[in-house]
């Protein structure tokens, strides 16, 4: 494996003063001797920062934008953050004994294994005739996809492959031509009865795993499928996805049917979704807590429907009087299906997530009331304990706040008042709070917890920034302009699960040097 090593790096050149820097303001520090221990010195005075850093150096190269995590250690004036001269996966596709020349697609998720809660995505498709591919990717793990265009040799997939920081190899093998096999099959919406949208179809291993590529079927429900001969060794699922409208035409309703398969004779019998029974009209009206309509709510059904397939149907959006309209397949059985609200932001009306009976045969309507959102409140203090009027508030949703909560749909901003105080309504989850008091104070980000019945924030003092200059380089000594530089602390929610928190950011500039204004450690 080629790879950089840019943490030794950053460890022999630490104590370089790589660039020029500018004088710091008069009266403060020229260097680490004129601050009492343990500070040090930073172009706007001495002052401590955390010690338990980690940064992020996001770079754009003709193989896809990439970035490169590394710890910072005792962050000191003028660090140097070394990358590596490329930053890219080498990936071989091969079959056979021969490299695989003709077109695929490459998929490649995962996350930093640096910077918890940090997902990445890279992707690319193509055709290279030594089946070589060059492709931007992050250090961190990752999950590869390798699906070929050509439906008659299966996708393949390779878990649990790491990216250092630099080149990274990887090999992959396609299923020869005789270790596949080809069957024809035929999904039908019931006995004799095509879909009216022709359904896509791939055969799965049970954790979700793709052993066959995505097909369409013909309009008479037909397809094939090829797939390993060991396929069903683990067993195997047929899932039937609804096919797609044209634009502009409006999809009728249809499940998602997932089939289980336990060797090919199976696909000699039909699969049939079972979504041959009308549709039904539900509509109905959402209000408020306080009674009142509650218009943008957004609406949909979800669940088990007629015949056993899965169904999600909406979103619709409620008017002015609080009243919408959908169509959707009747419920397989009683409580199979659940309604779920979700009110426009900033609305005092919270997420509703309720059974609705459907049976089939007649329309169903109904009136629905929403809890009171939740509310978020805290007071944002001064280093000297005053209020902080006019700070800007910005609240993301990260994760949800169990496992039976859905993630929120959408974060929410606002401002402190006279007072320092901010009272914001939320539906419940696990939120990064922002707050931008404005020079010459840092961002200040933290994770907070809503909860169903609201949270009441301990009183946020600001702390004290201080300005943390560094350079971004190439292992060849070059400077990096452009590199967005983005440092993290990591952060232990209470059930355990670990995220990284951002603490500031900021852009190299044309020498590489980038200034970031991070808060100080508080003690």
């Amino acid at each position: 494996m080629i790879r950089a090593t840019p943490l030794l790096a950053l460890g022999l050149l630490a104590g370089c003063n790589i660039f020029s820097e500018p004088s710091p303001p008069p009266g403060t520090c020229r260097g680490d001797q004129d601050c009492p221990f343990p500070q040090r010195c930073y172009v706007d005075g001495c002052g401590t920062l955390p010690a338990d850093l980690l940064a992020e150096v996001i770079t754009s190269a003709p193989t896809g934008v990439t970035s490169v995590d590394m710890p910072l250690g005792t962050p000191v004036a003028n660090m140097p953050l070394v990358l590596p001269d490329q930053q890219l996966l080498q990936l071989s596709v091969r079959r056979g004994t021969g490299p695989y020349p003709a077109s695929v697609q490459l998929l490649v998720t995962g996350q930093s294994s640096l910077l918890p809660g940090i997902g990445r995505v890279a992707q690319t498709a193509g055709a290279a005739a030594n089946g070589v591919f060059n492709v931007g990717v992050s250090t961190g793990v990752y999950t590869v996809v390798v699906s070929p265009l050509d439906p008659a040799v299966p996708p393949v997939m390779q878990t649990g492959v790491g990216m250092d920081a630099g080149i990274t190899p990887l090999t992959v093998e396609l299923l020869p031509a005789a270790q596949v096999q080809t069957v024809s099959g035929t999904v039908l919406a019931g006995p004799g009865q095509p879909q009216p949208l022709p359904p896509t179809v791939q055969l799965q291993a049970p954790d979700g795993r793709p052993l066959s590529s995505r097909v369409v079927a013909d309009t008479s429900g037909a397809f094939q499928l090829t797939f390993g001969t060991s396929a069903f060794a683990g067993g195997g699922v047929l899932q039937a996805s609804p096919g797609t409208a044209p634009p502009g035409t409006l999809s009728p309703p249809l499940a998602v049917a997932s089939f289980p398969v336990s060797d090919s004779s199976r696909f000699g019998q039909p699969f049939l979704v079972g979504d041959t029974a009308a549709p039904v009209q539900l509509s109905g009206q959402v209000l408020g807590p306080d009674s009142t309509p509650v218009a943008g709510a957004n609406v949909f059904v979800q669940g088990t429907v007629a015949g056993g397939g899965t169904g999600r149907v909406g979103p619709a959006y409620s008017g002015d009087a609080g009243t919408f309209a959908l169509s959707t397949l009747p419920e397989d059985h009683p409580g199979a299906l659940q309604l779920w609200i979700f009110p426009p932001a900033g609305s005092i009306a919270g997420l509703v997530r309720t059974p609705v009976g459907v049976p089939a045969g007649a329309p169903v309507s109904g009136s629905w009331t929403c809890p009171a959102r939740p509310v978020l409140s805290g007071t944002v203090l001064l280093p000297d304990a005053g209020p902080l009027s006019g700070a800007v508030l910005r609240l993301d949703p990260v994760l949800p706040l169990d496992s039976d909560t859905p993630l929120p749909a959408t974060g929410l901003s606002g401002q402190t008042g006279q007072a320092g105080t901010f009272a914001l309504r939320l539906d419940p989850g696990i939120y990064q709070l922002e707050i931008e008091p404005g020079a010459p104070f840092p961002v200040v980000r933290r994770l907070v917890q809503v909860g169903p019945g609201g949270t009441q924030l301990a009183p946020a003092t600001l702390p004290t920034g201080r300005t943390l200059t560094a350079r971004v380089l190439r292992d060849a000594g070059t400077a990096v302009p452009q590199a967005l530089v983005r440092v993290y602390r990591r952060e232990t929610l209470d059930g355990g699960t670990a995220r990284a928190l951002l603490l500031g950011e900021g852009v190299s500039d044309e020498s590489g040097v980038v200034r970031l204004l991070l808060p100080q450690q508080q003690h």
